[in-house]
């Protein structure tokens, strides 16, 4: 932000910004009341130069890495918790019991003869069961994939505090 020099009576130099303009300001030495010109003649004034002291930029890589870093650690962690998040099974063993409870023996014996192996007691898996284990075990991994994205996050968030705490120093 540009800062001007406005000239007293008394040979003081005062600092405006342009914010000032058309205001009024007090000599620190005398105390007059000066006025500020508007902004078309203030540019006009001479500027005060800064030499060492340098406009710190609002942004910086340090300050992007904590944005960056945080937003992302958020976004990975959330969505890799949600994935983790326990789903209902296609099959619905409480309405499976339920029916074999209104069946009798014999009806049931029928029913797993009919559509299970006679050789074991193990029923083979059915399509459905081994769609949900193919997601399962796709949710599973996409989850793990998810949440060490958010530690390389986490990583960047860390490096960028850092870098800040250590450059405010």
């Amino acid at each position: 932000m540009k800062i001007y020099q406005l000239a007293c009576q008394c040979g003081e130099i005062s600092h405006v910004r342009a914010g000032q303009s058309g205001g009024e300001i007090l000599c620190a030495e005398c105390g007059n009341r000066l006025g500020v010109p508007k902004f078309g003649q203030l540019s006009k004034l001479p500027l005060v130069e800064n030499e060492g002291v340098r406009a710190q930029p609002a942004w910086n890589t340090s300050k992007g890495l904590v944005l960056l870093g945080a937003a992302f650690f958020l976004v990975f962690m959330a969505a890799g918790i949600w994935l983790r998040l326990p789903t209902q099974s296609p099959v619905q063993v409480d309405i499976i019991r339920k029916q074999m409870d209104e069946k009798t023996n014999a009806e049931v014996y029928d029913a797993w003869k009919k559509h299970f192996s006679t050789t074991t007691v193990a029923r083979p898996q059915w399509r459905v069961e081994k769609q949900f284990a193919q997601q399962m075990s796709l949710k599973r991994g996409a989850s793990w994939v998810l949440l060490l994205l958010s530690g390389v996050a986490a990583v960047f968030l860390i490096i960028g505090v850092f870098k800040l705490f250590c450059s405010q120093r």
